[in-house]
């Protein structure tokens, strides 16, 4: 049914000669936007356009179409597909930026669920300096006009990848396309070179095969979406390409996704480095040991790492992996005796007591986790598969070449450590502890091989060496031995961990053969570290770790804005300076000598009788005029820091003995004194512990390991990722914006957007800028002075002045003009290297070589074709050594690897070819076959893809291109057979479309609308032929319902409506025929019906009832009187001839109504009957 639109309003009601004027350029509007509608249907699809038309390109989405109104004179329209709803003006999702920004003024007002939202200024408020302002969901405030950010209104629909690319820099825009992105499923965002990860909390595709391979096997200077893959990429570049040390900073809260961003990282740089006997896997394999014993399920993240971690992996010559060293850093070992509620103990712990191999099982005579205290609690994750990382586990213990009696060892120190938190003390003679229960302490002193009462000695006692007394023994009471016992515990967990970093190193180190670490070796460094925290309960290992992040976020301002800013006035480059958060003052009062927090604190441990509340006195008294110290009177044991992320409050009870860090002699010596070979490595007999050992602190060891990682972070380029938590409660793809917010303000996000929009973040010294890109111009620069051959370089690279300084000692430019230098310089170099090299190799004899070195010179061989083929060098050489590879690798080629490879080429499979060509990558297969399934692969990835993108969109011309492309290597699978069918059904739809639209037939349009939507054809000749069959099956029924009831109106509706669209069938020449009786029959029924003559009236009758018209009350007194007495019609006939003045038609009536009657009743009147009166 058509729907009659709503009259149009005031300003809408133009004559018809003005709407005639403005008809020309309303169409040439509707042009334009018909255009810009369907941009993606209007590329160039030829052959060798280079346009590949066929890849989806993102477009706004509306449920609002424009539409052109035939009631209102061509007037526009637009309808909610969805709704229904039409309405003359124009939605805000159809308007241009320049019609958006006419609409209001708008302003980003402050919101406490949002932290900001967009705001439509509509009037002045009667407060000074406010105006009132109405939401989008239609609220109305008033607000303070200085708290309020201008806002463009267009550009909250323009959401891109480098926050440095959005109209302005407010917090509010940045927050908003942070949001849209997630939103969208994209958690990464471009900072410049700084990438933004938000943690989604749910698996997203980001991940796999073909998105690495995607990232991996870019073309030169191609632009891919923001990634983790592309920070490694940077830094793997920032090695081959610039020859300097890198690293990887990943930071962020606990639960933000560092753990994830490390593991990515360090997949991607595997792939795309190789190594050297396979040992970028072995770097790998680590992973799951490192987890297992140190990362644990926490309040805010599943997978959280609970130790400092910064990985090292080197790199020779050639860019390939040839080893790594992991240091670790400050473990929670607290966490192995009391872990916090809702939350769990070590991984570990659960993988070993509840999915162990059953024979190990058996032998450490394991229980379930509820069976332990250490483990009450939670003991089952929903994300965590403690059976299969169990599986992981073993896996790398074997492949890492730990061997038997380790694993045993690793084992047994676990379960010792869970029974020995079953052992439970009271209180015997003189309160001296005993246990209740023997058994637990006799289990753990057979797995750790120690005597049981030297253990129980060692945890129920305590030395007391005085000189020239010797030793007294101690009884501890019940409390105190529990104490020691827990101490003994997390001390030996420590101890076990760093162990474990120590043998990851050395099967590192083993693997990597004959290449060693030197001085001048590359490396990228990844630091994944403990995210700031602030909980509800903050005690000293809260401190340290948020130290660790305060000296991160220094390392992030000192190379983000301090350098920055310090580097633009020595180059004399006009630069305004951008404000950020400082925290120097932070560190000071944390670290700075004789009065931070860390030195009062081992100040504390040295003194007699030192205690926390001592500590914390002499603190207050010295730092109560710090700004960034409080004093929390509420709390007497408390004091708070204002952190870079917050304010914190801490806990001082047990801060010193934390701090202290270290077990009592006797409890050293007992372990000495053990018969287990890991456990006497941990703790070696001939290593006395030193009296300086045991007055060190575990904060100044913490500090010294923190200098030697920023000395060592300072030495690289580094490339930062800042990871954020998008909300408290792990809840997959919720944006809390207030975190973000939060988040994102304190780690100096806003600054580094605003200072890498207005900056120049590349920079080399006038000598290396011409040493390196000279090349870009064959060497050939006329310019005597450096910093002529900078400009005539920059000049013929067609590089933007805009984006480009050249200062006193060096050049400046922006990332459009590193990428375009790089570019051309990388082509050059890259095809002079490979050149050289292939001729060179070309030049050898394979077979005069020894079979030793026969084998190193085909890798070799096999590198450069690698390196040919990528950058397309198709000279003679290159030609030569592609067939010397070739024929080298297809006389070792396994034979099943061969059929699979030819099978897969000639069933044109693309999963078939896919699985071949990995084996064949895997084993470093090429061959012309493997080259030819190469080829033939994209030619299929590229025809599917175009077959999907046709299909989707129904495009005559898309679907004929994407034929013609599987034509072209006769790909004839399934997809291709569809499209075919779709190619046919669409051009007969199209046809019939055609044929029924040009004759207006009813039966032809009904046909070819049910055959369209049989095939989902939704084209604009299939819209135009549905409209139009409904106008006609419209006028049909409206000329069924007329002719049936012989109803005057109705028809002539009926006619003109067919009139209107030109339909001309045999029943509208019926109806017009019947409308033209009906018609001439109802002026004469009006006639007859005023006049009241009687042969007008038997024959407007008689036609009437030809007709088997019903009439109206006209009709129906005009029968009455025809098929009534006839004595009645006379009367009625002379009733209206004495109304119509006509006396003698009336005399005549009377006269013929009295021969009626003498007929009727005559002899009632004869003179017979009435003898006396005769």
């Amino acid at each position: 049914t058509v729907k009659m639109l709503p009259p149009p309003s005031r300003r809408h009601r133009r004559s018809f000669e003005q709407y005639k004027k403005d008809e020309k350029a309303a169409t040439e509007r509707r042009q334009r936007k018909s255009k810009a509608d369907a941009v993606a249907f209007e590329v160039d699809t030829s052959k060798g356009s280079g346009v590949r038309w066929w890849e989806k390109k993102e477009e706004p989405k509306t449920v609002w179409r424009a539409c052109i109104s035939n009631i209102n004179d061509g007037m526009e329209y637009y309808v909610n597909t969805e709704t229904g709803k039409t309405t003359w003006e124009k939605p805000e999702e159809l308007m241009t930026e320049e019609e958006l920004n006419q609409t209001g003024d708008w302003v980003w007002v402050q919101d406490k669920k949002e932290c900001y939202a967009p705001a439509k200024v509509i009037g002045k408020s009667k407060k000074k300096n406010c105006q009132i302002v109405q939401l989008e969901n239609g609220d109305r405030r008033t607000v303070d006009k200085a708290k309020t950010t201008p806002l463009m209104r267009s550009s909250l629909k323009r959401v891109v990848s480098d926050l440095t690319l959005l109209d302005n820099m407010s917090s509010p825009l940045i927050l908003h396309c942070l949001r849209k992105r997630f939103e969208a499923d994209k958690i990464y965002t471009n900072v410049g070179t700084i990438l933004i990860s938000v943690n989604p909390y749910q698996r997203l595709p980001l991940y796999t095969e073909s998105v690495q391979r995607k990232y991996a096997e870019r073309k030169l200077g191609a632009e891919l979406p923001p990634h983790v893959y592309n920070i490694a990429h940077n830094a793997y570049l920032g090695v081959t390409s610039f020859l300097k040390n890198q690293s990887i900073i990943i930071s962020g809260e606990s639960g933000a996704g560092k753990t994830e961003a490390t593991k990515q990282a360090l997949q991607y740089l595997a792939r795309i480095a190789g190594s050297v006997s396979d040992i970028e896997k072995k770097v790998l394999q680590a992973n799951p040991i490192l987890e297992a014993f140190g990362n644990a399920k926490t309040i805010r993240n599943d997978n959280s790492s609970r130790f400092g971690k910064y990985l090292e992996i080197f790199f020779d010559s050639k860019g390939r992996i040839f080893g790594s060293a992991t240091e670790n850093y400050l473990l929670e070992k607290v966490r192995v005796v009391q872990p916090a509620p809702s939350e769990r103990n070590f991984h570990i712990f659960y993988q070993l007591t509840k999915a162990c191999p059953s024979n190990l099982q058996r032998k450490l005579n394991l229980g379930p986790p509820s069976t332990y205290a250490y483990l009450r609690g939670i003991t089952d994750v929903p994300t965590i598969d403690d059976a299969r990382e169990m599986k992981d586990l073993l896996t790398a213990f074997r492949d890492l070449g730990f061997s038997e009696t380790e694993q045993s060892d690793i084992f047994s120190l676990c379960a010792a450590i869970l029974a020995l938190g079953n052992c439970v003390f009271q209180s015997g003679r003189r309160d001296a502890a005993v246990l209740k229960d023997p058994k637990p302490l006799n289990y753990v002193a057979g797995l750790i091989g120690v005597d049981v009462k030297a253990l129980q000695k060692a945890i129920t006692t305590r030395e007391l060496r005085i000189p020239g007394q010797g030793v007294t023994l101690v009884n501890l009471s019940a409390g105190d031995a529990s104490d020691s016992r827990h101490a003994l515990c997390k001390f030996v967990y420590g101890r076990l961990f760093d162990w474990l970093v120590m043998r990851v190193n050395q099967s590192m180190a083993e693997s990597s053969g004959s290449a060693k670490r030197t001085k001048s070796t590359l490396t990228i460094g990844i630091l994944d570290i403990f995210g700031f925290e602030i909980f509800e309960h903050n005690s000293f290992e809260q401190l340290c770790i948020n130290f660790t992040n305060e000296e991160l976020q220094q390392h992030f301002n000192q190379n983000t804005f301090k350098l920055e800013q310090k580097m633009y006035q020595s180059e004399g480059i006009q630069f305004d300076t951008i404000d950020f958060i400082d925290n120097q003052p932070m560190l000071d009062l944390i670290t700075k000598k004789p009065h931070g927090v860390l030195p009062l604190l081992d100040e504390e441990l040295r003194v007699p009788q030192g205690s926390d509340k001592k500590f914390l006195s002499k603190l207050v008294s010295k730092q109560k005029s710090n700004r960034v110290f409080k004093r929390i009177m509420k709390k007497p044991s408390h004091f708070g820091i204002m952190h870079y992320a917050g304010q914190v409050q801490y806990d001082t009870t047990g801060f010193l003995e934390k701090n202290r860090d270290s077990l009592t002699e006797d409890i050293v010596e007992m372990l000495q004194g053990s018969n287990m070979k890991l456990l006497k490595t941990l703790y070696p007999k001939d290593r006395a512990v030193s009296a300086k050992e045991r007055k060190s602190s575990l904060g100044s060891q913490f500090q010294k390991q923190l200098v030697r990682l920023m000395r060592n972070l300072n030495q690289t380029q580094p490339h930062y990722i800042r990871c954020i938590k998008p909300n408290n409660e792990k809840a997959s793809m919720k944006f809390v914006s207030k975190n973000c917010y939060e988040q994102l303000l304190y780690s100096g996000v806003f600054e580094a957007v605003a200072i890498r929009k207005k900056g120049f973040p590349f920079r080399l010294s006038h000598e290396e800028f011409v040493k390196r890109y000279s090349i870009c111009n064959d060497g050939k620069i006329l310019s005597s002075s450096t910093k002529g051959k900078c400009e005539v370089i920059l000049r013929n690279m067609d590089c933007k002045k805009s984006n480009t300084r050249i200062g006193r000692t060096r050049v400046l430019y922006r990332a459009e003009e590193h990428k375009k230098l790089e570019l051309k310089r990388s082509i050059r170099v890259k095809n002079k290297e490979i050149s050289e090299n292939l001729e060179r190799l070309s030049q050898i004899d394979a077979n005069s070589l020894p079979e030793s070195k026969r084998e190193a010179f085909f890798i070799d061989l096999a590198e450069a074709v690698r390196d040919a083929d990528i950058f397309r060098v198709n000279t003679p050489q290159a030609n030569k050594a592609r067939r010397m590879l070739e024929a080298f690798v297809e006389a070792r080629m396994d034979p099943q690897t061969k059929r699979k490879l030819q099978k897969a080429y000639d069933s044109q499979d693309m999963k078939a070819l896919r699985e071949a060509l990995k084996i064949c990558e895997k084993e470093g297969y090429r061959t012309q076959l493997t080259r030819k399934c190469k080829e033939l692969l994209t030619k299929i990835e590229d025809a599917e893809a175009a077959l999907e993108v046709a299909m989707e969109s129904k495009n005559l011309e898309f679907l004929r291109k994407a034929l013609e492309m599987c034509k072209d290597f006769n790909y004839t699978r399934p997809s291709q057979q569809k499209a075919q069918k779709m190619l046919k059904n669409i051009e007969k739809a199209q046809l019939g479309i055609s044929r029924a639209v040009k004759k207006v037939k009813r039966k032809w349009l009904n046909q070819a609308v049910a055959f369209c939507e049989s095939i989902e054809y939704d084209g604009a000749d299939y819209r135009e032929c549905k409209v139009l069959a409904t106008k006609v099956n419209r006028c049909h029924q409206m000329l069924t319902i007329g002719r049936n009831e012989r109803s005057e109106a109705k028809l002539k509706k009926g006619v003109r409506a067919c009139q209107k669209i030109g339909y001309k069938e045999k029943i509208v020449n019926q109806c017009e025929i019947l409308l033209y009786r009906v018609t001439r029959i109802n002026q004469e029924a009006t006639h007859a019906y005023a006049r009241c003559i009687e042969d007008q009236v038997r024959t407007v009758v008689a036609a009437a009832d030809e007709l088997k018209m019903v009439g109206d009350q006209k009709f129906q007194k005009l029968r009455k009187w025809v098929n009534g007495s006839y004595d009645s019609f006379l009367g009625a006939q002379y009733k209206h001839a004495l109304k119509n003045g006509d006396k003698e038609r009336a005399v005549q009536v009377m006269i013929r109504k009295k021969d009626l009657l003498i007929s009727k009743h005559g002899e009632d009147y004869s003179l017979k009957r009435y003898p006396r009166l005769k």
